[in-house]
Order: structure tokens, then sequence, then C-alpha cells
């Protein structure tokens, strides 16, 4: 059988009428009108209808018992529509082929969900059961325009970035364990028993060392790997857009980034965005909107309000007391709703006509305008709780389509993140990496506190300093989510042998893990620094899929399982002994269970 003359089913259109056309595809719906068989026959572009006369086909009786999702393969003659026939809700419905021969390539069996879209929409299909026959559910047209605007997505990306000078380089999936945050996916050695590698969580270290090379402009798009526990944005196998380039300063990489995804997105949607980003300090982020990552769909800060200027003639209010404006008047209903859910808070609406709430009485209601903007507004305070629950009060209401989004899509630059972060045992770490720079201005002041640190229980003594130390790091943030991640690098061999210090390692663990790197350090370095943006991220965005995984051609679960291949799983005891492995007998009981 030939494909040469193969025609996509969603390609049928005007300049085919009359013509013959060879056309391969699955039965999306086959409809028997008594001698004259209707089939809605897909391929990968779409829909086309076919029509079968009794009179004019062959095999009709076998073809009569078509199932969804039998493979065929159709030669007819593309013939326009009645006018009172015609479809339009598929690109193809002006046309339709008139069968002169079918021919069934492969049947399917009883299907576990629908694939059409008008019966999987009349049904609830449970998550787990498309992620085991994923084959099936990537079938759908909703699931094939993700995994193809991602492609596009990509591609673009590589044509600007090859327009602009930078070289995509692969770097090892056998790599080195390193502390980068979460735990690694370890590789045992079956050559050198005893020894593991680690699949990557970034190609950080690599590409820094690119740069040491000479390669001056680097990008890959990278899988990264991280054991760690899992949401629902997350998974143990993710892609990232990695790049790194020398001689640069942080706003080269804004403005590279801003550009990228201003060509990349008016080429793929033909949506245009506005730059260059705004750009907000990390303080600003987190006091006003109790996030480094904050949505400015809805741009209404959280503020500490001024009691000298705006009075509360209320004993009840005291202390820090924090107020949220948003330009509506949320309504009666909506504000039992929040009393309903436990929040305490007082509250002012105005609409069109008067106030309202429980805090008119207690203040100077023309004073809180000034504080609204003379507009219709609901104000709520709260005092002696934490800010956060007013940041809370919002995400309630933008979740019940109270407050709806200023923009569809918002860019924000967050910078100037602290150089550490505090975690929940008291110990300092760094709060993106620890090859991330220091802000210019706080350089000597890391280098001064520095001489006085020579265990842990001298960098408790200087927690708060440390704390206070701001690096070269940001973030890009889109909808309140972080799409990339990126910071100007340590290019100072002294200077990352401080950091390494500091986060508590000693001088045999920096050569074991970071010997290579410092040793490249001693043959000039130049300046550089990078940014990672994930792709799975971005594309959920776009495409408006509720979930990554939804973007992710083979998935895992929250769990880290694949559903489809019912991996992980366990493995022969050969190749355990082969590496040198021995499972413990918890894991033993385990592994024997299951082989029974």
């Amino acid at each position: 059988m030939s494909y040469e003359n193969r025609i996509w089913c969603g390609t049928i259109n005007i300049r085919y009428i009359n013509q013959e056309v060879d056309l391969f595809g699955w039965v999306n719906r086959a409809r028997n009108m008594g001698g004259i068989l209707f089939i809605d026959l897909r391929d990968r572009t779409g829909i086309v209808q076919v029509v079968a006369d009794e009179q004019k086909i062959s095999n009709f009786e076998e073809i009569s018992k078509l199932s969804n999702e039998d493979v065929i393969k159709v030669k007819g003659v593309v013939k326009q529509r009645p006018k009172d026939k015609v479809n339009l809700k598929i690109p193809t419905g002006e046309f339709e082929v008139e069968a002169q021969e079918i021919i069934i390539l492969s049947k399917s069996d009883p299907l576990p969900f629908p694939i059409n879209e008008e019966d999987y929409k009349e049904i609830s299909v449970d998550e787990t059961l498309r992620l085991k026959y994923r084959f099936l559910d990537l079938r759908r047209p909703k699931m094939f325009k993700n995994l193809y605007f991602r492609h596009k997505l990509i591609k673009k990306i590589r044509d600007f970035l090859d327009e602009n000078e930078f070289l995509e380089i692969e770097t090892p999936i056998l790599s080195k364990p390193t502390p980068e945050g979460a735990r690694d996916f370890l590789v045992p050695s079956r050559l050198q028993k005893g020894k593991f590698y680690a699949l990557p969580q970034s190609p950080q270290l690599y590409k820094q060392i690119l740069m040491v090379s000479g390669i001056d402009r680097y990008f890959q798009i990278a899988k990264c790997l991280r054991d760690e526990d899992l949401r629902a944005d997350r998974q143990p196998e993710f892609t990232q857009l990695d790049l790194e380039m020398s001689f640069i300063q942080k706003n080269d990489i804004f403005k590279l980034i801003e550009s990228m995804l201003k060509y990349c997105l008016s080429e793929t949607l033909g949506i245009e965005i506005n730059t260059p980003f705004p750009v907000m300090d990390y303080k600003q982020a987190v006091e006003e909107y109790c996030s480094d990552k904050p949505d400015l769909r809805y741009p209404y800060p959280v503020k500490k309000l001024d009691l000298q200027k705006y009075p509360i003639n209320n004993e009840n209010i005291s202390g820090n007391v924090y107020y949220l404006c948003i330009p509506i008047p949320v309504t009666r209903k909506e504000i039992d709703n929040l009393y309903n859910m436990g929040y305490k808070f007082m509250y002012l609406v105005k609409d069109e006509e008067n106030y309202k709430g429980n805090l008119a009485k207690y203040v100077d209601v023309e004073k809180f305008n000034e504080l609204a903007g003379n507009r219709t507004y609901t104000i709520f305070i709260i005092s002696n709780q934490e800010k956060e629950k007013l940041n809370e009060i919002k995400q309630v209401l933008i979740d019940r389509k109270v407050i709806m989004p200023s923009v569809s899509f918002y860019f924000l630059w967050v910078d100037n993140f602290p150089l550490f972060k505090l975690e929940e045992d008291g110990s300092i770490s760094p709060e993106h990496h620890p090859f991330t720079n220091v802000e210019p201005n706080h350089k000597q002041k890391l280098i001064d506190i520095s001489k006085n640190i020579n265990s842990k229980e001298d960098v408790q003594k200087y927690k708060e300093e440390l704390l206070s130390i701001r690096s070269l790091a940001y973030d890009l943030v889109l909808n309140g989510s972080e799409i990339g991640s990126g910071s100007i690098r340590i290019s100072d061999p002294e200077l990352q042998k401080i950091i390494f210090k500091i986060i508590g390692l000693t001088e045999e663990e920096v050569h074991i893990k970071f010997g290579f790197l410092l040793n490249s350090f001693k043959y000039g370095v130049p300046p550089h620094g990078g940014i990672a943006l994930g792709i799975d991220r971005i594309v959920s965005i776009f495409s408006g899929a509720s979930s990554i995984r939804d973007v992710i051609a083979f998935p895992k679960t929250q769990s880290g399982s694949c559903l489809l291949t019912s991996s992980p799983s366990f493995v022969d005891e050969e190749q355990l002994r082969e590496l040198g492995i021995q499972l413990l007998p918890l894991a033993q009981e385990r592994y024997i269970k299951t082989e029974l």
C-alpha cells in the first residue's frame, strides 16, 4: 500500500474540489443512515466527513460495522456540501469526500473513555485513567494542540537564539552528585562499583564551565531531574530553556528574554506583549503581596495603615493595622462567605450610592475615599494578625471570580533577592544556589562577616546580618507563577569559597564536590550570568491547561509513577548483583510480594 499521495484530513479545502484524494486516519464517529454511511475521519490536523454509498463501495457490509478509533484508508473525490448541510463547527465543514474505496487497516477495542470531544465533554474522565491510556488521551484534539504549541514554541526559541549568536550545546545526563537544593536521582556505576552518577538537577556547573571555555553564549533545551515531593505544578523530570552569557549584566539578560518571549509568542499564538517588563524589588513583593511571585493581574497590594492619617475610632483596632483595597463593591453575600470561612476583619464598601460595612461608623469616610482614590471600592482592615490573611482574602475573591484580572498575561521581573535564606532547622542556605553573585554594595559586608565565621555557631551569631545581604538573582514571574530564575554568577574563586564556608561545607567537601569548578576558575573567568525558563509551565499557562501534566506527553503522577509503563518498578536480582547493590530487608519484602 502506498502512502505517497496522502492528504491530511484537516487540510481539505476548495482547491481539492473534484479531485481524487487518499486519506488515512481514525474513525471519530460513524453513522449508518441505511445504505449511506457517514464517517467523520480524523487525523492530527482535524476532521473531514466521508460519505460511503452502498451502491459504490464493494465492502459496504464490512465497513458498516466500523467502530470509533478504527484506522482506515479512504480513496475518494472531494465534493462541495449542499449549503443546508454545511458544518460551521469544523474548518472542513463546507466539503465532504465521496468514497470510492475504504480499507480497514486496524480495528480498535472498546474504548475506556471517548476520544471525540463532544462525547468526552459529557462525562467526567478520571485523570488516572487518562494517564494509563495516555496513547488514547493524546489523540484528543485538545491534547494534541498543547503538544503542537509546545513544539512550535521550542522551535521559535531555537530560531531566536541562533539569530542572536547562541550555541546549542548538550551537557551530560550522567553527572556528579552536588548539593543544589533537592535530592539527586542516583545512578550506580557497574564498572566502578560503589560509585554513583547523579542525574542533573540543572546544567548549572557545566554551563558556567562553558563560559570559562570561551563559548560566550550557550543554550540548551535541558531535561532536569529532582527527587523531591511533588505538587500539582511539579514533575520529577521537567524541561527548561537553560542559557548563559559572558560579559553581561542582569539588564542584558532582561532585554534578551523580553525580546525572545515577544518574538516567540507573536510567532506562535499571535499574542503581542508589551516590553520592557516591569521590575519589582523582592522586598516590595513580599511586603505588599506576601509573595516573591506576585500576580499583578490583580494589582492590589496589602499595606500598613497610617492610623495618624486615617484614624479608626474603635478600641479593638490597635497595633499593626493593615488594609487591602479593591476597586469594586463586594456584595454582602461574599462578605458573609469570608466570615463563614473564619476570617476576622472590618470592612468599608462604597458603591454608587452610599457607604456600607462595619467600619463606616468608626472612620471619616471622606478620608478613606482619598485612600481608595474616590471610586467604588471595598476596603478590608485587619489588626493584630498576620498581613497574609488579607492576601488570603484577596485570593478567595479571585477564586470565586469576584475580582477579575485586569489583563490576560502579566510578566514581572522580581530582583534583589536575598543571598541566603533561613531553613526550618535554623540553618542558613542559598536563596537560589551557591553560585549566585552578591550585590556589589554588599560584597565587602559579606567578606568582613566571613572572616569571623569558622563554625555553625558563628553562622548563627551573624545570622541576621547574613540574611540582610542581597544578591544579583532575579526571577521572571507570569500570572503569579515563577517561570524563570537566574542570576549573575560568582566569577571570583575566593568569593566562591566564602559562600561554601558560610553554608557549612568543609574544604575537603568543597574539593570533592566542586574542585573541578574552582580549578577552572584558576585560568581566567569571564563575568557571566544566565537564566533558566520552565518550558512546561510557560506552555501550561499560555495553553490554559489546568495542570502541567496536560502539556507533557508522558508525565508522572504526584507519587512519581508513570501509569502507562508502571514505572518505577523492581529489577532482577541479577542486575542488582552486577551493580554491587543489595536491597534492605523492607525493600526486599516489597520486592518479593510484587514478584508474586
